[in-house]
């Protein structure tokens, strides 16, 4: 970002700008971007090495490593194609009149809107209440060390687009380590549950009911209490017949 002491040049600068017909947000083009080299899924890994060497990023090219990174392919052969294929996806909120030049540099905003929803980021309040704008998205990237600290009407160097993606795939597979994570101490606490439960249900289960029912065995036989005195005096007198 520029100093204070240069906002009165920078204004100047822009208003000559303004006056020769250009505008603050005027786009850079790039002849022969990646994409329109490398175009084939097949080609992906010459398409990232030659996308890091460009001086921007274009739309073209940011759809077509989108579309890579969040389905794996890109089926399209033309940019209507992928930008129809953004608008599916809800990349595009239709802030910038239509579909912009293929060949023009990429919005950090839109980009970050996409990356938003591939994250499934749902921000802070004012994401909530606003939904995946360019503005909030652009910051909730650069709060979460994604993306660097540009506006969304700025560009993003084909560097800085790839390491972008990098970041992406390193969130991704730290959310999924994570949702493992989350996942294996459910588990770990529905077995303590379970064991738990059955303990508790083994102490208030009777091993033998009829112990607990506290039954009386008085009236089983019993051998001695069957003998009555006469029997037993016959019994221990000696000649008795």
């Amino acid at each position: 970002m520029p100093s204070r002491k240069w906002l009165p040049v920078l204004f100047m600068v822009s208003f000559a700008g303004l006056g020769g017909g250009c505008t603050l947000f005027d786009r850079t083009t790039v002849d022969n971007s990646a994409v329109q080299q490398f175009p084939g899924n097949d080609q992906d890994f010459d398409f990232w090495d030659s996308l890091a060497k460009q001086p921007v990023v274009t739309n073209d090219d940011a759809l077509h490593g989108l579309l890579l990174l969040s389905g794996g392919k890109d089926d399209c052969e033309t940019y209507e194609c992928r930008y129809e294929a953004g608008i599916t996806r809800g990349w595009f909120d239709g802030s910038w009149g239509g579909m912009p030049p293929a060949d023009e540099s990429a919005r950090v905003g839109w980009v970050a809107v996409a990356a938003c929803q591939i994250l499934e980021i749902k921000g802070g309040l004012t994401m909530r209440l606003f939904g995946d704008s360019p503005r909030y998205c652009s910051r909730e990237l650069t709060f979460m060390g994604l993306l660097p600290s540009l506006s969304e009407n700025e560009a993003l160097t084909g560097l800085e687009f790839t390491a972008l993606v990098d970041n992406i795939e390193d969130r991704q597979r730290l959310n999924k380590a994570l949702e493992a994570r989350k996942k294996l101490k459910q588990q770990q606490e529905d077995a303590k549950t379970a064991a738990e439960t059955k303990r508790i249900s083994e102490v208030l289960t009777p091993m033998h009911p009829r112990g607990i029912d506290g039954a009386d065995d008085s009236n089983e036989a019993d051998p001695d209490a069957s003998q009555t005195p006469e029997t037993a005096d016959s019994e221990s007198t000696p000649g008795s017949e």
